[in-house]
């Protein structure tokens, strides 16, 4: 009963996503904006396998359409169509802009230095979700998903989201994951941007600490938890890239493609906050599957 439910729960946020990523970001979407989301702030995910299922049902029911393939597929809601990008990138306004690998001002601009943004972090504690659940009624789970989601922290204009997912979903026993959001101000790969995150991942292991230190002396049946180092955390996935210094005074637009390393790769123009204009970041949305400070390490020796 539980598999329906949160299988009827993900294709209706998959619904949701794909009229967002349509409609609003005003493009076509791939296999690679599913591998892991966010909606409502909640966290999805599926495997390669999962999507070509799921795009494959949503085709035949008329909701979404093939609309070109660039080394992978991409696809858009029905009766909405995208031109398949050539020497050119379509904007919001249909103008055509040249491609990234044949302009060079692209490559030419000074940069900032290397930064990483959207970065998801997942653990496994055995008992966490039952011992908060037992200790903290207060803390009411999600109707569906069971899953419990703690109030966001936030710090150095970063804001970190931590879900405690439920022992009964498939695939996410006793997982805590958290989600560090900070694309307007990306943590630089230097000793001062990693101690800015480092001390919000504190706050983190904190706060899930307080949650649960003390519940094997007031309910001996429960094990005492301990929260690990956020070092030891996995790195999921996370935005790498870097902003231009100069402002960017032309069209909008966006270009997304996929690298021999099935990385998916993006140029874009971004709107930045407090008045720094439009900048063009370029990024890799990539999936380490390691701990941190080894993720850490391998961005530091570049």
């Amino acid at each position: 009963m539980t598999q329906r439910v949160t299988r009827t729960k993900l294709d209706y946020a998959m619904k949701v996503y794909i009229n967002r990523l349509v409609r609003v970001e005003k493009r076509p979407f791939c296999y690679r904006d599913f591998l892991d989301f966010e909606m409502n702030g909640e966290r999805y995910s599926m495997t390669h396998g999962t999507f070509r299922n799921k795009i494959s049902k949503l085709v035949r029911e008329g909701f979404v359409q093939f609309e070109y393939r660039s080394d992978i597929a991409f696809y858009s809601l029905k009766g909405v169509h995208f031109a398949k990008p050539k020497r050119g990138v379509v904007t919001d306004n249909h103008t055509v802009v040249p491609s990234v690998s044949s302009v060079s001002f692209i490559d030419n601009l000074p940069s900032q230095r290397h930064s990483v943004h959207d970065i998801r972090l997942r653990f496994n504690i055995e008992g966490i979700w039952s011992t908060i659940r037992s200790t903290h009624p207060e803390i009411i789970p999600n109707e569906v998903s069971k899953d419990i989601s703690l109030l966001p922290i936030r710090m150095y204009d970063m804001e970190a989201k931590t879900v405690v997912h439920h022992s009964a979903v498939v695939h996410h026993s006793d997982t805590v994951s958290v989600i560090v959001a900070c694309s307007m101000k990306p943590v630089v790969v230097d000793h001062e941007g990693l101690i800015r995150l480092s001390n919000l991942l504190t706050l983190v292991e904190e706060r899930l600490s307080a949650l649960v230190t003390g519940c094997a002396h007031t309910m001996p049946q429960l094990s005492q938890i301990h929260i690990p180092n956020h070092y030891s955390w996995i790195v999921t996935m996370w935005h790498f890239g870097t902003d231009s210094l100069s402002e960017y005074a032309g069209e909008r637009f966006e270009m997304t493609w996929e690298d021999g390393e099935h990385a998916l790769l993006r140029v874009y123009s971004k709107v930045m906050k407090d008045g720094n204009g439009i900048r063009i970041r370029k990024e890799r949305q990539e999936y380490p599957g390691v701990r941190l400070d080894a993720a850490i390490h391998d961005k530091l020796r570049m």
